[in-house]
């Protein structure tokens, strides 16, 4: 039995866990998702495909409180499966320090597979972008699969660079809950709806005497912000990278234009196999 886990901060990473779910099953390979919300929650299985999105160069908040949760001297066999918004090397030394508390753990990691999806901060990748993105994902999906069904995996070699950008970005972990309190609703905009009280994975927002308050648990997972039907949301000074609204994975991909930013990056990975 595979227990696969998952951080999804606007459900980009959840899709591809789902995927490989799925890819798993069709393979006789039993696997059951559970989402990981506040970094509280428990594992059962043996094995573990640990899936997070890449925050800042490394692993979000939830993800790590999850592993230092888990249980010393248990053993089991993990892989990682990360999304980003860009296909950088940089990007090679985020599972460092999920990796550094396993081992010492007992756990064994076997590997590491990264897909690109759509931003939720930064900027707004087209509808197009985005169906290619995850079109991709998609055909990339089984032979991870088959791997971890195998036993078998590789994990990145990351370059200096990396390490040295995941090492001085981890000073957001204590940027995002400090942010995390200078957000704010527009009232002028809002409807009332609550979806970001009951959606936030931390429960951080509250809407106490008709006012919402942000706590300082915030993570920066922009799922409050991303998916506010109204727009009404605000992320405190990081508020000019601020995306709105879901992504149409419907579009066709074949109609993507080129990405500009770290344009041959992109072009790179669409055309791996």
């Amino acid at each position: 039995m595979t227990g696969i886990y998952v951080f999804s901060g606007t459900g980009n990473t959840l899709k591809c866990a789902a995927a490989l779910r799925d890819a798993l099953a069709e393979l006789g390979a039993e696997a059951v998702l559970h989402e990981v919300k506040d970094g509280s929650e428990k594992a059962a299985e043996d094995d573990l495909v640990l899936c997070y999105p890449v925050y800042g160069f490394n692993a979000p908040l939830p993800m790590l409180r999850f592993c230092r949760g888990l249980e010393a001297g248990r053993g089991g066999r993990v892989w990682f499966l990360k999304t980003s918004g860009e296909p950088l090397r940089l990007n090679d030394n985020s599972s460092a320090e999920l990796t550094r508390i396993l081992r010492k753990k007992g756990f064994d990691i076997r590997g590491e597979f990264g897909y690109i999806m759509p931003y939720d901060i930064i900027f707004r990748h087209t509808d197009e972008a985005a169906s290619l993105m995850w079109e991709t994902a998609k055909r990339r999906i089984p032979a991870a699969a088959k791997a971890i069904a195998a036993g078998e995996g590789t994990l990145p070699a990351p370059g200096a660079a990396a390490k040295l950008m995941s090492v001085i970005c981890r000073i957001e972990h204590g940027f995002y809950p400090v942010n995390g309190r200078l957000f704010r609703v527009d009232k002028s905009k809002c409807l009332r709806c609550m979806k970001c009280v009951e959606s936030c994975p931390e429960g951080n927002i509250r809407y106490v005497n008709g006012r919402f308050k942000f706590g300082g648990r915030c993570v920066c997972c922009t799922r409050c912000a991303f998916g506010c039907p109204a727009d009404a949301i605000h992320i405190g000074v990081i508020d000019f990278m601020r995306v709105n609204g879901p992504y149409d994975f419907t579009r066709d991909p074949q109609k993507a234009e080129p990405i500009k930013y770290c344009r041959k990056a992109y072009e790179r990975y669409f055309s791996e196999q």
